[in-house]
C-alpha cells in the first residue's frame, strides 16, 4: 500500500509538470516575452519541476496549494475552451489576462487556506446514543472521547486545557483517549503539560490511553522524547496506557485498549477478548478503524477509533475510503453486532488546514 503513496505523485506530477511548463510560457506572455528564447524556456522549466517537487510529497502544505491550483487551473481551462467557443467568438481583453495570469487559481487557493484555517479551530461536540441489552436496565455510561490532537499542529497546551474543563464539566464516566494525541512535532515540554491536563480530567472510571500511528514518533529520528518516556509521563500524571490491554469497568462492561495497527506484535482480536463473558460489554479502542469484521466477529460490541481525520483535505477521506485504506472514514456504522464510532479528531496533522469534515471531541451515551 505504502508504494501507492509514491506512484500516484508520478501518475499526477509527470503530466501536471508538463502542463506547469505551457501554462507559466502563457502567463509570460503577458509580459511580451517571446516563447522561443532559451532564457523563456529555462524560466518555465524551473517553475514546472519546482511545482512537481513542491508537490510530490503529498502530505505536505505545499502539495495542497499545487494540487489545489492544478485543479482550478484544469477548470479554468474547460472554461476558456466553452467561452471562446460559444460566447466571445475571438479575443477579450479580461478573460485573456485571467486565463493566462492564473489569478483566479491563485485567489481560490487564497479563499481554500483561509477557510481551511477557520474550520481546523471551529471545535464540535459531536454526540451519538448506543443501546445495549447487556447493559442492565437503567444502566448507562458518558465516555467522552479525544483523538488526532497532534498537539502543536493547530492547538497547544492552553487549547486542550479549555476543551478539558468543557468536558469535564460534562461529569463524563470516562476519557477515552484514541490516539496520535502528540506527534513526532511536538515539543516535550508540551507533551508534559498536556499529560497533566489529561490526567486532571474528573470522571468516573479514569481517563485511558491507546497509542496512534504518529505518537511513538515513529517518523523521525531527532524527536524530543521517546515512546516510553511519553508512557511514563502519561502514566504519572494518571493516564492509563493500554497496550492489547483490558480493563473491567463495571461487571457488565470491559474496555480493551489496542496496540496500534502500526506496531509489531499486536495480538489479534480474538485473542484480546478470550476468557471474557459473552455477556459482558466490550468496548474496543483500537486508533486505525480496521479489521472490523474481525473484531464483530471477536465479539466487541463498540470500536472507538480515530485517525482518517475524515479526510482533513478534501476529497482525501472519500478517496482513502474508496481505496480501502480506510475501511470507514468518519461516523457511525453498525455492522451486525459491533456500533463503530470514528472520529474527525479534534484537530489535525501537518498544517492547521482542514477542508474534510470538521474538527471535534465525541460524547457517547451508552445505555440499555
Amino acid at each position: 500500500m505504502r508504494l501507492v503513496f509514491y506512484l500516484l505523485p508520478a501518475v499526477i506530477l509527470v503530466p501536471a509538470g508538463i502542463y506547469f511548463y505551457f501554462f507559466f510560457r502563457r502567463f509570460l506572455s503577458l509580459f511580451k516575452l517571446e516563447k522561443g528564447r532559451w532564457y523563456t524556456r529555462i524560466l518555465c522549466l524551473i517553475f514546472s519541476v519546482g511545482c512537481a517537487a513542491i508537490g510530490w510529497w503529498v502530505f505536505g502544505l505545499g502539495a495542497v496549494v499545487v494540487y489545489h491550483f492544478l485543479a482550478v487551473c484544469l477548470i479554468m481551462e474547460i472554461l476558456n475552451l466553452i467561452l471562446n467557443k460559444v460566447w466571445f467568438h475571438g479575443k477579450n481583453r479580461v478573460w485573456d489576462f485571467l486565463y493566462k495570469s492564473g489569478v483566479i487559481g491563485a485567489a481560490a487557493v487564497a479563499f481554500v487556506f483561509i477557510y481551511g484555517f477557520w474550520n481546523m479551530h471551529q471545535i464540535h461536540v459531536t454526540e451519538y446514543d448506543i443501546t445495549s441489552a447487556k447493559l442492565e436496565e437503567g444502566e448507562s455510561l458518558d465516555i467522552a472521547v479525544i483523538s488526532d490532537l497532534h498537539l502543536g499542529t493547530s492547538m497547544d497546551a492552553g487549547g486542550l486545557l479549555k476543551w478539558c474543563g468543557e468536558i469535564g464539566g460534562q461529569s463524563p464516566d470516562m476519557l477515552l483517549l484514541a490516539g496520535d494525541i502528540f506527534d513526532e512535532h511536538t515539543k516535550k515540554e508540551e507533551m508534559e503539560q498536556a499529560a497533566e491536563i489529561l490526567g486532571d480530567v474528573q470522571s468516573t472510571y479514569g481517563t485511558y490511553y491507546v497509542f496512534g500511528n504518529h505518537d511513538p514518533n515513529h517518523y523521525r529520528t531527532d524527536s524530543e522524547y521517546t515512546a516510553e518516556e511519553l508512557r511514563l509521563t502519561l502514566e504519572e500524571a494518571g493516564v492509563k496506557v493500554l497496550e492489547d490491554e483490558a480493563v473491567l469497568l463495571t461487571p457488565g462492561v470491559c474496555l480493551i485498549g489496542r496496540k496500534d495497527a502500526s506496531t509489531n506484535g499486536r495480538e489479534s482480536a480474538e485473542v484480546l477478548t478470550e476468557g471474557l463473558d459473552e455477556d459482558v460489554f466490550k468496548i474496543l479502542l483500537d486508533h486505525q478503524p480496521g479489521k472490523l469484521k474481525e473484531n464483530e466477529e471477536a465479539g466487541f460490541d463498540l470500536q472507538i477509533s480515530g485517525h482518517t481525520h475524515a479526510g482533513q483535505i478534501w476529497p482525501t477521506g472519500p478517496l482513502m475510503e474508496l481505496m480501502g485504506i480506510n475501511e470507514i472514514n468518519y461516523g457511525h456504522r453498525r455492522l451486525n453486532t459491533l456500533d463503530v464510532i470514528v472520529s474527525s479528531g479534534i484537530a489535525g496533522w501537518g498544517y492547521p488546514v482542514r477542508t474534510g469534515g470538521h474538527s471535534e471531541y465525541v460524547m457517547i451515551h451508552l445505555s440499555h
